[in-house]
């Protein structure tokens, strides 16, 4: 359980870590994506077609030619989805970012913060 003091600190970091501009733009590119069902439902639909296509290599089996070209025509539509596209790239911009954010903590802990918060398994 956080202390008063450690909690309101929590909350403060939390809330300087959200202004950072790559915070920012991942989280309104996520509610973009969120907001549009045309980008939500292409995706659905590469996803399917993904799965299909993983099912037919899992079976040793080949994709038909109609198969391959509309997977290519998703994948050129999810190219051109600018919603889409900005979350690919803020999700890639943010991923680079907390790393940084997590070595700064690291140092001022004197500790491998990430190391410890991350999952582990047996």
């Amino acid at each position: 359980m956080l202390d008063t003091e450690l909690h309101r600190a929590t909350l403060e970091f939390a809330r300087a870590l959200g202004h950072a501009p790559a915070v920012a733009a991942y989280r309104a590119a996520t509610e973009a994506l969120d907001a549009d069902p045309g980008a939500q439902a292409l995706l659905a639909a590469v996803r399917e077609q993904q799965s299909t296509l993983a099912r037919l290599q899992e079976k040793g089996q080949s994709p038909t030619q109609a198969q391959i070209d509309a997977f290519r025509q998703s994948q050129a539509a999810i190219r051109e989805s600018e919603t889409i596209m900005t979350s690919l790239w803020t999700t890639n911009d943010v991923k680079a970012f907390l790393p940084v954010v997590a070595r700064y903590v690291t140092r001022s802990l004197g500790f491998d913060y990430a190391q410890l918060v991350a999952p582990q398994s047996c």
